[in-house]
C-alpha cells in the first residue's frame, strides 16, 4: 500500500485504522478489504406453515408470513428497506420449523432485527387458528370460522418486532353451509375466499438459486408462503397453494414443503398433517463471505447479477457473520 499521510496505516478483519489516501481507500473498496464499511443486504424472512386440523373434517393449514426488501411482501403490505450490515459482527438466524400436531401454528423465523410469523392451523372441532396466514374454516354451519391474519387484525402492530407490516391473509371458507369440504388455509399472496384450495403465496426472486435450494418454482418465479388444501369427503384432491402449499384429500394429506413456509393439506378422516418449514435468503455484495455458525445449516453461497452474492439459511438457531 502506497500514499498513505503519517503513520502507516493497518488492516484487521474488522477495522482499517489510520488516515489513508484516496486510491489507497478505493482500492481497499474494489477489493472487499475496507473492513469498517457498512454493506447493505437485501433478504426474505419466511415463517413456517401452520398444520392442519385433524378432525372429520378439517380445514388447511395457513402459510407463513413472508417478510421480504425484494419483489413482494407478505399481505400485500409495502416492501421492508434492505438491512445495513457490518462486516466481523454475529447476526442472530433461527428457521422456524413446521407447525406438527392440530392446532398448532406454524414456527416463526428471525433474521437480526426482522421476523416472521408461522402460519395458523386448520379449523379442527370448534374452530381455525389465525396466524401470518390463517387455517381454513370449517364446513356446514362452521363455514365462516376461517383463521385471521393476526397482524392485519390487531392494532399494536408496533409490539411485533421487525414485522410491522401484514404478512399473509385470511383463511379461506367453503360455500354457504357446505357439507362436503372445508376452508383451504390462507397464503402469503393471495387473500381467503370461498375455496377448498390453499391460496397461493408471494413471488419473492431474490436468487437465481432458489429454483434449487427454497422455495416453489412455478415457471420463471420463485413462491413462498403457500396456504394447504382442505379435506373433502369427495375422492378429490384440493389443491395446495403455490408456495409449498400441501393438498388435501378425503384419505390423506400432504404436509407442506419444507423451506417454503407451505401450510399443511388436510384429510376428512383425521389425522393431522405438517406445515414446511421457513428459511431465509440473504443477498450481499459479491465481496463478502458469509459464515454460517454453529447449530445452522446453511446453502453455498451463490453468484448472482449485479456484483452480488446470495445464501440460503434452511434449518437450525444461532448465528451468521460476514468477512
Amino acid at each position: 500500500m502506497s500514499g498513505y499521510i503519517g503513520a502507516e496505516p493497518t488492516n484487521d478483519n474488522t477495522a482499517n485504522n489510520g488516515v489513508f489516501s484516496i486510491k489507497d481507500l478505493n482500492e481497499l473498496r474494489r477489493d472487499g478489504n475496507l473492513k469498517s464499511a457498512t454493506f447493505s443486504c437485501d433478504f426474505v424472512v419466511v415463517g413456517a406453515g401452520g398444520a392442519s386440523g385433524s378432525g372429520t373434517p378439517a380445514g388447511g393449514g395457513g402459510g407463513g408470513g413472508v417478510v421480504s426488501s425484494v419483489d413482494n411482501n407478505g399481505g400485500g403490505s409495502s416492501l421492508e428497506s434492505a438491512l445495513t450490515l457490518s462486516p466481523g459482527v454475529d447476526y442472530h438466524v433461527s428457521i422456524g420449523a413446521g407447525a406438527s400436531g392440530n392446532t398448532t401454528v406454524g414456527g416463526g423465523t428471525v433474521f437480526h432485527t426482522i421476523r416472521a410469523l408461522g402460519g395458523g392451523s386448520g379449523w379442527d372441532s370448534n374452530q381455525a387458528h389465525e396466524g401470518a396466514s390463517g387455517g381454513g374454516g370449517g364446513h356446514a354451519f362452521n363455514y365462516t370460522n376461517y383463521g385471521r391474519s393476526v397482524i392485519g387484525s390487531l392494532n399494536n402492530r408496533e409490539n411485533f418486532t421487525g414485522a410491522a407490516s401484514i404478512q399473509g391473509y385470511r383463511g379461506s371458507q367453503t360455500s354457504y353451509e357446505s357439507y362436503t369440504s372445508t376452508g383451504g388455509g390462507g397464503g402469503a399472496g393471495v387473500n381467503g375466499s370461498i375455496t377448498n384450495s390453499g391460496s397461493n403465496g408471494v413471488i419473492v426472486n431474490i436468487a437465481a438459486h432458489g429454483t434449487a435450494d427454497v422455495g416453489e418454482v412455478s415457471g420463471s418465479n420463485v413462491y413462498f408462503g403457500g396456504g394447504g388444501g382442505s379435506s373433502t369427503s369427495t375422492s378429490n384432491y384440493t389443491t395446495g397453494g403455490t408456495g409449498g402449499g400441501g393438498t388435501g384429500h378425503t384419505h390423506s394429506n400432504n404436509h407442506g414443503t419444507a423451506n417454503t413456509g407451505g401450510g399443511a393439506g388436510a384429510k376428512w378422516n383425521g389425522g393431522s398433517g405438517n406445515g414446511g418449514s421457513g428459511t431465509v435468503v440473504l443477498r450481499y455484495p459479491d465481496h463478502l463471505t458469509c459464515t454460517a455458525g454453529a447449530g445452522v445449516t446453511a446453502s453455498a453461497e451463490n453468484a448472482e447479477s449485479g456484483s452480488l452474492k446470495s445464501i440460503a439459511i434452511t434449518a437450525g438457531d444461532g448465528n451468521v457473520s460476514f468477512a
